[in-house]
């Protein structure tokens, strides 16, 4: 078997809790939410812990993680305990081996409305598998898994192991962008571990499935699939559930304290999927967009100055900026270099924002 924690691979410097990454505001922390759902109570408590230890805000990423930024490290480089034990109460820290490697987007309507199975029980069966195999804890942090419930709303994220829902008792395991063999439902976690640890062991210096010099025919997949259709992410009242977009995936102190304790799902597309009865108008109130015509839908930014040194003006101003003009024809990805962190996969306009704000 090869040893896949030898010293020649290169340093991974994906954040978590335990792991910080020191930006130009302070540590930035990261704590995974697999498949996007929350502990009862637990964003109020993040954010009550980012209020205490960092900028105050809690910010959502492109997986459905979350973010807390401006943390004060200590001499060594760590984070304060009161920031990690407060995470812990919250029910987000099961495994502290494991912690970077929880990496699960999922539909976040499954189950509530629409889709061809309920793929809850896989996310929670598949983070379960992940965390108890030590093998694992070796994964990248980058490193993506995706449960797509049919609707193909995942299967554009890039993910580098993933399962789709073909109906309410199969699915196909997508391997990159390989197709993969068709499994059970409850199939569907050990497929997705076994491929994981097969990626360990050949993966050389690889950070994903789509890099391995076969592009994934070593770990079983077979012909390539054709790119997904787009599938938008819907706003507002739902069926049975109220979806919101959060701009900028900021949520400050004051949009926290509107939301509910339970049922709360971070979205991929940084929005948040809350219960049905949730008052929408008190959603806008706080600054949550219900609409998909909403000019938040069409506009995103880096971090920006002063968070990250490498940015040569405030992207988040310009963001908000560019959404008080004229609404953009297609969506804007605003950056402070020429690294455009953040970017999105589907087709954009890159500004570069090169002048401080």
């Amino acid at each position: 078997m090869t040893d896949h924690s030898a010293d020649h691979l290169p340093p991974d410097r994906c954040p978590g809790l335990l792991r910080p990454h020191l930006a130009a505001d302070g540590a930035l922390v990261r704590v995974r939410a697999p498949g996007g759902r929350l502990p009862d109570g637990g964003l109020r408590l993040l954010s009550t812990a980012a209020r205490t230890f960092a900028d105050g805000d809690v910010h959502l990423t492109s997986r459905g993680n979350l973010q807390v930024r401006g943390v004060t490290v200590d001499g060594c480089g760590g984070v304060p305990d009161g920031l990690v034990e407060s995470v812990a109460a919250a029910g987000f820290l099961p495994s502290a081996t494991h912690e970077r490697v929880r990496n699960i987007v999922a539909s976040p309507l499954s189950g509530l409305t629409g889709g061809l199975a309920d793929v809850r029980p896989i996310v929670a069966a598949l983070d379960e598998a992940l965390c108890a195999d030590p093998m694992l804890a070796d994964l990248p942090g980058r490193f993506l898994f995706g449960i797509d419930d049919g609707r193909g709303d995942i299967s554009g994220l890039r993910c580098d192991l993933s399962a789709v829902a073909l109906d309410d008792g199969r699915a196909r395991i997508v391997i990159g962008a390989l197709s993969g063999p068709v499994v059970p439902l409850n199939g569907v976690a050990d497929a997705l571990i076994d491929s994981a640890r097969r990626f360990l062991q050949v993966r050389s210096t690889q950070w994903h499935v789509r890099k391995l010099p076969d592009e994934g025919r070593e770990l079983g997949g077979g012909a390539q699939l054709p790119p997904p259709d787009p599938h938008p992410m819907p706003y507002g009242v739902l069926e049975a559930a109220v979806s919101v977009l959060v701009p900028l995936g900021i949520l400050s102190p004051e949009m926290v304290a509107v939301l509910p304790d339970r049922g709360v799902i971070v979205t991929p597309w940084r929005g948040l999927v809350l219960p049905a009865g949730t008052d929408p108008e008190v959603l806008a109130a706080a600054g949550f967009a219900l609409t998909a015509d909403s000019p938040w839908s069409r506009v995103t930014a880096c971090t920006g100055s002063p968070g990250c040194s490498l940015a040569r003006s405030d992207t988040r101003e310009v963001a908000r900026r560019t959404v008080a003009g004229p609404a953009p024809s297609r969506h804007v990805h605003i950056v402070g270099c020429e690294r455009a962190c953040g970017a999105p996969h589907f087709p954009h306009t890159l500004v570069v924002a090169r002048s401080p704000m």
